[in-house]
Order: structure tokens, then sequence, then C-alpha cells
């Protein structure tokens, strides 16, 4: 049997231990690391007895792409939104009895692929939020957009677009109240960065 003396295990172990190294940043190397990018929007949205009113949505979006290849679909994304409600929209849902309200979201999202748009929808999941007596408060929707697939190398831009939402006020008993069901498409309002993020599309 082979006989190492200390210097020749420190030597070999240090090599070992080097390999290790090594093979791990050459395997993290070709990791894509997936992005998280936000933004905060205000839009006019209509609703019922009240008419329309400005709401503040703050929009964050997790695993974006840091790069993509032209044919290769990247992975579909995961979207958090969190809109702040008026409180005049709070004091029509109480005139009503409301004491929460629950629904779901759709949110139009363009990638702009080296000039050619593709649009997507997320769609998304308005968790149940009670509602207070007065003053404004947050509901949260999460979801995400499917997968998409470039066909152009360059960079390529993703801009958040209008936002519809369907929502049902309930009382204390769970029942629907005098509104039912309604839905609210809400647009834009004029003069805002909509850029979200930015990313470059490799050819195949």
């Amino acid at each position: 049997m082979l006989k190492l003396n200390s210097m020749s295990r420190r030597l070999i172990g240090g090599l070992a231990v080097g390999a290790v190294a090594g093979a791990v940043v050459f395997v993290g190397a070709g990791v894509a690391q997936a992005a998280t990018a936000s933004l905060t929007l205000v839009y006019s949205c209509p609703f019922p007895l009240i008419g329309t009113q400005d709401m503040s949505v703050k929009i964050v979006v997790a695993d974006l792409p840091d790069t993509a290849v032209v044919g290769r679909p990247i992975p579909a994304s995961k979207v958090t939104a969190t809109a702040t409600v008026p409180a005049n929209a709070t004091l029509g849902l109480s005139l009503v009895g409301a004491k929460t309200v629950e629904g779901t979201a759709t949110s139009q999202t363009r990638f702009d692929n080296a000039g050619t748009p593709v649009d997507v929808v997320a769609n998304l999941t308005v968790a149940k939020t009670n509602v207070p007596s007065s003053g404004t408060f947050d509901t949260i929707a999460t979801g995400g957009t499917p997968p998409a697939t470039f066909t152009k190398a360059g960079t390529t831009t993703i801009t958040v677009g209008n936002f519809s939402t369907t929502l049902t006020p309930r009382r204390a008993d769970g029942t629907t109240t005098g509104l039912g069901t309604f839905t609210s498409n809400c647009t834009l309002k004029p003069n805002q960065v909509t850029k979200l993020y930015q990313f470059t599309v490799s050819a195949a």
C-alpha cells in the first residue's frame, strides 16, 4: 500500500478542493440567473356607484430572464400586483355592506422583440381581502405570464399595459351584496414610464 506523508496528503487534499470549487464555478457559469423587476403605475378604474377613480398598482415580476435565445421559450414569470383601493371605493363597498372582496384579474404585457411586438396576458387571482369601514386598503393579486418565444435576435423590452379585474364583494355571512360580481376595465393614466425590464435575445 502506498503511504503518503503529511505534505503529500495536504497537496492531494488541496487539489481535490480546487477541483470541486472549479466544478462549482463551471456549472454555475452555465446557469442563467432569474431577475426580478418592479414598477408602480396609476390607472383610471370605473367602479359601481362612485364612478371612475384613480388607483395605484405596484407590479412585481419575478423569474425574468437575463438572456434568451431565438426559438427557445423563456420560462413563465411570477406576477404580484398590489392595488391600493381608493377611499371613495371603500365608502361605496361599505354602503352596500361589503366586508370582504375577492376575484380575478388579467394584465396586458408586451414584449418588444427587436421591433416585433409579442403580447402576453398575465392571469391573476385577487386574494380574499377584508374591507375596512373607511380609508384606503390594499388588495394583492398573484399569478403569472405564460412562456414566450422570440423570433429575432436583439434587445427586447417588457412594458406593462392596461388591466381588467372582476371582483365579488361579500357580506359578513358570505352572501353577495347588491353589486353582485362586477368587472372594472382599468386604463393607464397618461405620461407614465411603462417599461418594466430589458434583456437580450441571442441568435440560435
